[in-house]
């Protein structure tokens, strides 16, 4: 196993459990934040062996990780429904307590 190799195991280890819990308070959403983690450390395993590993993997993690939500993971974290659901999972259940904007011909 390489130096950038341990550094990835142990900085999964040691910063995944750090990481999610201050991504989900940002996002509101703990899938957001454990795909925003992955792919943070994908990212990782590709730079690291070319850049070096960081002074703090886990400062690092958590800065890329916190990038990801702009480019799409954020924006379904905050799109939620009048249920309060995610917005891919909207029923079609009309909310009774929101007036009809639908006029009644019959």
């Amino acid at each position: 196993m390489s130096g950038v190799d341990a550094a990835i195991t142990l900085a999964h280890r040691a910063d995944w459990a750090r990481v999610v819990p201050v991504l989900t308070k940002r996002f509101g959403d703990v899938d957001v934040a454990e795909e925003a983690t992955a792919e943070a450390f994908a990212t990782a395993v590709e730079r690291w062996p070319a850049d070096g590993v960081p002074p703090n993997p886990g400062a690092w993690l958590t800065t890329t990780a916190n990038a990801r939500p702009s480019t799409g993971y954020g924006v379904r974290a905050k799109a939620t429904t009048s249920t309060g659901r995610p917005g891919c999972c909207a029923t079609t259940t009309p909310n009774p307590s929101v007036p009809s904007t639908t006029t009644d011909s019959a």
